[in-house]
């Protein structure tokens, strides 16, 4: 069994449930499953970089439809930040540009999955989130609070472990000079 793909994960789920009438609501459970992980988690992996142009006088852009969090929005011509605020489903910009302006946009997408989009950058990394944040939202639905206690733990500890990995690869890294590329006075 993979869990490569959107359609190997609602097999997956409905294997795991071992119950044939709940085929048609894996996809129910796992989008409560991305539901949650959208309110818990930022992974570096979700990140986008969309170049956009403004036009003259254009107030605002709409926002991209998986945008869960601006980082930043830069002018490409001087790399300064340009002013905005966001509003749902747009950048409002703040001043409106008086001449046409490229801007590069930075932001954390949601992860989504879907028929039209059956992999993300999330499942690739950490499809036992998806699995078991799935599971532990079948629970309820099933009425079994002994399921419900297993999988929510499970889906825990791989959040947690996934956290982890991604402070490893957020955080500052140790700053590794060859003797050979310092100047001849710095190497003793």
């Amino acid at each position: 069994m993979g869990l490569a793909t959107y359609d190997e994960l609602k097999a997956a789920v409905a294997d795991w449930l071992d119950r044939e009438d709940l085929a048609g609501r894996t996809g129910d459970f796992i989008t409560l499953a991305e539901a949650r992980l959208n309110r818990l988690m930022g992974f570096s992996g979700l990140t986008v970089r969309l170049e956009v142009e403004a036009g003259p006088g254009q107030a605002e852009l709409a926002a991209p439809a998986d945008l869960r969090e601006v980082l930043s929005l830069v002018r490409t011509t001087d790399g300064t930040a340009q002013g905005f605020r966001a509003e749902p489903g747009r950048l409002v910009l703040e001043p409106a540009p008086e001449a046409g302006m490229p801007l590069v946009l930075t932001y954390r997408a949601r992860p989504r999955l879907s028929e039209a989009a059956p992999v993300n950058a999330v499942l690739a990394e950490h499809p036992d989130l998806y699995l078991f944040g799935a599971l532990a939202e079948a629970a309820p639905f099933l009425r079994d609070s002994e399921m419900l206690a297993v999988f929510a733990a499970r889906f825990d500890a791989a959040l947690t472990e996934a956290r982890m990995r991604e402070a490893r690869i957020a955080g500052p890294s140790a700053l590794r000079l060859e003797p050979a590329a310092l100047p001849a006075a710095w190497r003793t």
